[in-house]
């Protein structure tokens, strides 16, 4: 009977939409139940009960997994919901795992009606890290209230009628107000001026109402003697209550220094205006930014595109590709599936063009800076392939691209005359199939073979870019980005047809930006601490004599002296923080050692944990590009041990492996999930994303993995070239088969 009950349930499974639908969308745990057996658990619910397959859930009573305390609450809830149908029940509970663990859940139940019957489903949330945090949080009341007093950003307790209940220090010392003069008797609306006061009042009120209203403004604050103060604050609402908790950061200084920042950034602008490709950035779905060659392509002017929603270049055929790919970019997500897309200019002509994205920061929010290649005749090439052999042929050998078929051994079939000649490979090889496409493939380990790379274009039945380097016929190695689409061959056989384009000068490009950008946050950091902070320590000095001499004469000046003193010691020291955090290191000056050596005191002094610098004393990186991106890579990895591993020490190592310069972070922590080694898992970090970001950069292979016993490896392996009969190593220069 029990048998025949279950094979019910399956065919009932089957024919039941609604289930693929939940599993597809929901990240939550998900249960169906049914006069109390459960009927459906998606993979989140057999994970939380730690079930190995549905079989140990589904048919079974769901009061099975409920401590027997929480019976008669469960029934009254499943009776409620029964009968007003519509009613949503959210409740906190437990529940009992198959392996005899108790979990703290949060529950919510709703009507489900299963073919005719009625039952529950239930949506649930494992809360025992937000419990176990409700707990920590009672046990460091003391140790929050000495942060929320010693932290350098004033703070604030806001109260549902704007009354401010709660201040520190730093709050006294922006306003210029005492605690007992604020707290409880003033409200915060009266420290903003009257242009901004409107404004935030009314997000005041609505974010009682919608949480998701922007949290971050810009205002002009107004203290104790009338003045202005340019400000930054951060208010949100505090969970369970109608309060609001705000911190305040003085921007006036800030902003002095950022326009000595604008003064730099002529260089880099005319770098980005005069490059051949177009570039655009795109931040909130508007463009923000587009250099010369974009007008150039699309026909429109500046004042056309700007501030508009990029979208209106897109065909409308593409709008919604762009748009998830836009998304996916901003949410730190790297995609591998590239389609092209078609653009319309102002003469209405259709053009197509590859778009590579790049996630970036613009005006201190997230975006994502686009360069569009354009790939109209790529595009052509690939329509005359479906239509007639010849015109393909025609487009295919006048190209400047390179284009190859090859099939599942990786034989290749055809090569037109640009590949021909950039490899120094006949006519006559590539007809009798002596050619395999490995053996122009430098580094052939980093490639997935080719009936894998083919097997998984046919099936998905999309098309995939990606980055090789190959040597060219002068023996020079040299970067191609190329476009992978599966194409049936003259056998019917399945094939890949390949287009690759030269991009060794726009890989340049990339770098000498990054470099320029580099030496301009340098020299505004050397500038503020090299001439600004002396300039300011001279005249703290004058103010402390100047103070000095009007005591000795009793003059009532002096206390307002001793103010003007105080001042200038607090803006001496935001501008060395100022300095410090535009270049935290001197790579030109120290190499990249010390820097290195001195973030591992810093772990050790912060959280205990021992660190180890190993390296190669013959090493030596002339390129400041590639020494301070290796240095960001190396301090992400180390903070990222030294918060979340768990382990008691991390070892850095810097060393030569034949032609390739090594660095790697180890650690003896409990070690990284599998689902953080895939690029295409959503779920990957935001630092181990920009971590490989600088790896690309300057021509790296970031990998990650577990080590034995315990811990994790992560290292990026750069090519180099080795003058051996200077024992020195050179970074960025061309490499070239023939030594």
């Amino acid at each position: 009977m029990n048998k025949i009950n279950s094979l019910k349930l399956d065919e009932l499974k089957l024919k039941t939409k609604h289930f693929k639908d939940i599993v597809n969308s929901s990240p939550e745990a998900i249960f169906v139940y049914v006069d109390a057996k459960i009927i459906f658990a998606n993979i989140t619910a057999l994970q939380l009960l730690k079930a190995k397959n549905p079989q140990d859930v589904i048919g079974k009573d769901v009061f099975t997994f409920v401590p027997e305390q929480s019976h008669e609450a469960l029934r009254k809830v499943i009776s409620l919901v029964i009968q007003n149908r519509k009613n949503y029940i959210s409740n906190e509970d437990r529940i009992i795992a198959l392996d005899g663990e108790i979990i703290d859940i949060e529950i919510s139940s709703t009507y489900f009606n299963f073919n005719g019957k009625d039952g529950i489903q239930a949506f649930i949330k494992d809360i025992r890290k937000r419990k176990k945090a409700e707990e920590h949080l009672k046990k460091s009341e003391i140790n929050y209230k000495q942060i929320f007093e010693s932290t350098g950003t004033a703070m604030l307790f806001i109260e549902e009628d704007k009354t401010i209940s709660l201040i520190n220090g730093e709050c006294e010392k922006i306003s210029g107000y005492t605690r007992d003069e604020i707290e409880g008797k003033k409200k915060w609306t009266e420290f903003v001026a009257p242009d901004d006061r409107y404004l935030l009042e009314k997000n005041h009120k609505l974010r009682r109402i919608d949480e998701n209203l922007p949290t971050n403004f810009e205002f002009k604050l107004i203290d104790k003697y009338g003045q202005y103060h340019n400000a930054f604050m951060t208010i949100s609402m505090i969970p369970g209550t109608k309060k609001s908790v705000a911190s305040i950061i003085d921007l006036t200084d800030i902003q002095k220094a950022e326009e000595m920042l604008v003064v730099t950034h002529h260089n880099y602008r005319l770098l980005v205006e005069n490059s051949k490709e177009a570039i655009a950035i795109i931040q909130d779905e508007l463009v923000r930014y587009v250099n010369p060659k974009l007008c150039e392509i699309t026909g429109y002017s500046e004042e056309q595109i700007l501030n508009k929603k990029f979208y209106k270049l897109v065909h409308p055929d593409f709008k919604e590709t762009v748009r998830n790919e836009y998304k996916y970019r901003l949410d730190g997500n790297e995609k591998f599936t590239i389609f092209p897309v078609k653009i319309i200019d102002t003469e209405y002509r259709e053009k197509w063009f590859q778009v590579n994205s790049v996630l970036t920061i613009w005006a201190d929010k997230p975006a994502v800076l686009l360069f569009f290649t354009d790939i109209t005749e790529i595009k052509q090439a690939q329509d005359a392939l479906k239509s007639s052999e010849e015109r393909y042929r025609l487009v295919a050998e006048n190209a400047k691209d390179i284009i190859i078929i090859y099939d599942e051994q990786g034989f290749i079939h055809y090569m037109n005359t640009s590949g021909c000649e950039t490899f120094g490979i006949s006519r006559e090889q590539v007809k009798t199939k002596h050619i395999n496409i490995t053996d122009i493939l430098y580094r052939t380990s980093e490639v997935r073979p080719p009936w894998q790379a083919i097997e998984e274009a046919t099936k998905e039945n999309k098309s995939y870019k990606n980055r090789v380097e190959v040597f060219n016929s002068s023996g020079d190695l040299i970067q191609l980005e190329t476009i992978s689409s599966p194409v049936k061959l003259d056998t019917e056989r399945p094939g890949m047809l390949v287009i690759a384009r030269n991009i060794t000068e726009r890989k340049r490009l990339e770098k000498e930006i990054m470099l320029i950008s580099e030496r301009i946050r340098q020299q505004v950091s050397r500038d503020l601490h090299d001439d600004l902070n002396p300039h300011l320590i001279g005249i703290e000095a004058l103010t402390q004599v100047l103070c000095t001499s009007l005591k000795k004469r009793q003059l009532p000046e002096a206390e307002e002296a001793e103010k003007i003193a105080a001042l200038i010691t607090k803006a001496i020291t935001k501008t060395h923080r100022l300095a410090r955090g535009l270049c935290p290191i001197d790579l030109d000056s120290t190499g990249i050692q010390t820097p290195i050596i001195n973030l591992l005191k810093l772990i050790r002094k912060l959280y205990g944990i021992e660190g180890k610098f190993i390296y190669d004393e013959s090493i030596v990186i002339e390129d400041p590009n590639l020494s301070s991106n290796l240095y960001y890579i190396a301090q992400e990895a180390v903070f990222n041990a030294a918060k979340y591993s768990g382990g008691t020490s991390i070892c850095v190592k810097l060393k030569k492996e034949g032609d390739f310069l090594v660095l790697s972070i180890e650690d003896d922590g409990k070690g990284m999930q599998k689902n953080s080694f895939s690029d295409d898992e959503k779920g990957i970090g935001m630092g181990l994303k920009i971590m490989k970001y600088r790896a690309e950069i300057i021509d790296g292979n970031l990998q990650i993995m577990n080590k034995r016993p315990s811990g994790t490896i992560i290292s990026v392996k750069i090519p180099i070239e080795i003058l051996k009969d200077e024992g020195r190593i050179y970074y960025g220069g061309s490499y070239s088969k023939k030594q």
